[in-house]
């Protein structure tokens, strides 16, 4: 567990993905319910309560395969002021559609203008920590028109956050976290294009979704109390006309990265030293890291204790001792922790560690997880014990298949050596590089004894 001032926990949502496949285009389900999009958003340390839905049921979905494509996310939410199974590529430059449908006021306020065909996912949500965080990249056919993302008619989207405001009386009223960084400005068509905040913007060059343009991917952010209810309206409208002649004539869509609502917590994550990227440490060779990260910065000094570890490798006899708990000084977030194995020399095959790290709070009770790091066995190259021979006779040393690489006393490369017979050679080497980057060598004595002479025999 955690040790500060206060007490603190990780609730863990679990967020299981169906996977898909796909031939360089966006993916896109339609049609999904409240609950069905709020468990795609949720991620770790947010519980969700009362979802809800506002709008047409052709304007949210999943999407999937964003990796392919040049969205900048791979899996979400979509929300969308047209058709949601429209936004897949090419870029359509008429990709246009009118549900006629009411507006949202909340837009309609923050925004000045008059909104239409609305799409609203709401729900309560009560955060492990002291943050919540929300990715995102917006896109729209309004970009191809400087007349339109200049003049009045923009589609507008916010995420709206009510619920208490940390250190002070006052909470948040519908507070819109859908901003440009470090400004109170929102993120819409107006306000991010080819002509301002443009470091924000990106034309839609790959030519994957049908969008005439996209923003960068962002993360909004707002501090929070943790363990307090909260609500979210995550809103997106036409906004400034009406059918027919309106901003229906272009669509707007919003993409929310899979599992990225959350309130993170405390992560354990293991980093490998082993070159190629294998996911263990070699004995005598690499090693691995065990990064420790908090969720927020804390003012004061502070631990974090691990519950146990345990695992097949031994503590302090493996690998090299590990304490039980973490310390972070003042301000600090992050703590590496080497874990370096010993070779002992035996064939036991890979062993692991187990750590366990459970963070309590009366709202939520106990959340465990388990961190795995992997100690892979080392196997040097061996060649053979010291050898006699009789001149004239060739023998053959084999230093095993398998190696990345061998080189040999005189030069020579390859897994054997062959002695030419003569006494030239008297020690007989080899230095290998496995395939984990890990070096290891052998020698022997070769004496090569001369042939015995022969005696006449001697008839009386």
């Amino acid at each position: 567990m955690i040790h500060f001032n206060h007490k603190l926990f990780i609730l863990g949502v679990l967020l299981c993905l169906v996977g898909k496949t796909g031939w360089g285009q966006l993916q896109v389900e339609q049609d999904k319910t409240a609950q069905q999009l709020a468990e795609m958003l949720v991620g770790n340390g947010v519980t969700v309560l009362n979802p809800s839905i506002t709008g047409s049921s052709m304007a949210n979905g999943f999407f999937f395969n964003g990796e392919t494509t040049n969205l900048g996310i791979d899996s979400g939410v979509v929300i969308s002021s047209g058709k949601v199974v429209n936004i897949p590529g090419p870029v359509n430059t008429g990709l246009s559609t009118g549900f006629n449908l009411p507006g949202d006021i909340d837009l309609s306020t923050w925004s000045g203008k008059t909104t239409a065909d609305a799409f609203v996912l709401e729900f309560d949500f009560i955060p492990s920590y002291d943050e919540i965080n929300l990715t995102y990249t917006f896109g729209s056919s309004e970009y191809q028109s400087v007349a339109w993302y200049t003049g009045d008619y923009n589609d507008i989207f916010a995420y709206f956050v009510s619920g208490p405001r940390p250190n002070s009386s006052i909470p948040y009223n519908r507070e819109n976290i859908a901003l440009i960084p470090n400004t109170e400005i929102p993120v819409s068509v107006f306000n991010v294009n080819p002509d301002v905040n443009n470091e924000y913007y990106r034309g839609n060059s790959g030519n994957t979704i049908a969008f005439y343009g996209l923003t960068v991917v962002f993360i909004a952010s707002l501090p929070v109390v943790p363990c307090e209810q909260y609500h979210i309206k995550i809103a997106l409208s036409d906004a400034g006309g009406s059918p027919p002649n309106g901003d229906d004539v272009y669509d707007s869509g919003v993409f929310l990265k899979a599992g990225s609502f959350s309130s993170p917590g405390i992560a354990l994550e293991p980093l490998y030293t082993t070159p190629g990227g294998e996911p263990f440490a070699v004995e005598g060779c690499t090693q691995a890291d065990l990064r420790v990260t908090l969720p927020f910065a804390n003012p004061v000094t502070s631990w974090v204790v691990f519950d146990s570890i345990t695992g097949t490798a031994t503590n302090g006899v493996d690998y090299n001792f590990l304490n039980d708990s973490v310390m972070f000084l003042p301000n600090q977030v992050s703590v590496t922790i080497p874990i370096v194995p010993v070779y002992d020399g035996l064939p036991e095959g890979d062993e692991n560690i187990f750590i366990y790290l459970s963070n309590q709070v009366g709202c939520a009770g106990t959340n465990l997880q388990r961190t795995e790091i992997v100690l892979h066995n080392f196997t040097p190259v061996e060649i053979g014990s010291d050898t006699a021979v009789c001149e004239g006779t060739q023998v053959t040393f084999d230093a095993g298949e398998g190696y990345k690489s061998y080189t040999w006393h005189d030069g020579s490369h390859g897994d054997t050596w062959t002695s030419t017979g003569t006494p030239s050679v008297t020690q007989v080497s080899v230095n290998i590089i496995d395939n984990y980057g890990c070096p290891s060598s052998d020698a022997l004595q070769l004496t090569t004894h001369p042939q015995p002479v022969q005696n006449p025999i001697k008839h009386e």
